[in-house]
């Protein structure tokens, strides 16, 4: 539980896990295709995204990078000289598979929920406000950053209700 001051009154967050999200392929837009599990050998153009007893999940990375040509994704590093949109669009299918890679083998990608509280208020019966569908990344400060600021909104939108 972390604490934290907004507009001078004490409020406490905690983020805990949302069970409640399915694959984000399944739920969110902008990744490229996977396979269901299967136990077939990989096809070209596909990489292992997971591994497992049902057999293995693929991404379909020349797939994705036709989707990521077609919906101008772009990943981190931007704007790189000289890449063109096609290097730009293989680029960011890479990033994805590598974020959906983390999530599919439990390597710090999580669908999170973040509840704010004043502090001291009680658990089970005060008043709260909370966000739950988050995808986080503990490796990330940026996603860090966004579960703060959210926090921040959050106490505001908790604050409004006391007015």
């Amino acid at each position: 539980m972390q604490t934290f001051e907004h507009n001078g009154e004490i409020f406490t967050y905690e983020i805990k896990h949302d069970s409640d999200q399915g694959a984000p392929w399944e739920d969110k837009d902008g990744h490229g295709p996977v396979s269901e599990w299967t136990k077939r050998d990989k096809l070209p153009g596909e990489l292992i995204l997971s591994e497992g007893r049902m057999g293995n999940l693929y991404y379909d990375y020349a797939g994705a990078c036709k989707q990521a040509f077609v919906e101008g994704w772009n990943a981190a590093p931007y704007d790189i000289p000289g890449e063109t949109k096609h290097q730009q669009a293989c680029r960011a299918a890479l990033a994805d598979y590598n974020w959906l890679r983390r999530w599919a083998n439990d390597l710090g990608v999580s669908p999170v929920g973040i509840v704010v509280r004043r502090a001291g208020a009680c658990e089970c019966c005060g008043d709260y406000e909370s966000l739950w569908g988050i995808w986080h990344d503990i490796d990330s400060e940026k996603s860090w950053e966004y579960l703060e600021q959210t926090a921040h909104e959050l106490a505001g939108d908790l604050a409004k209700w006391a007015d």
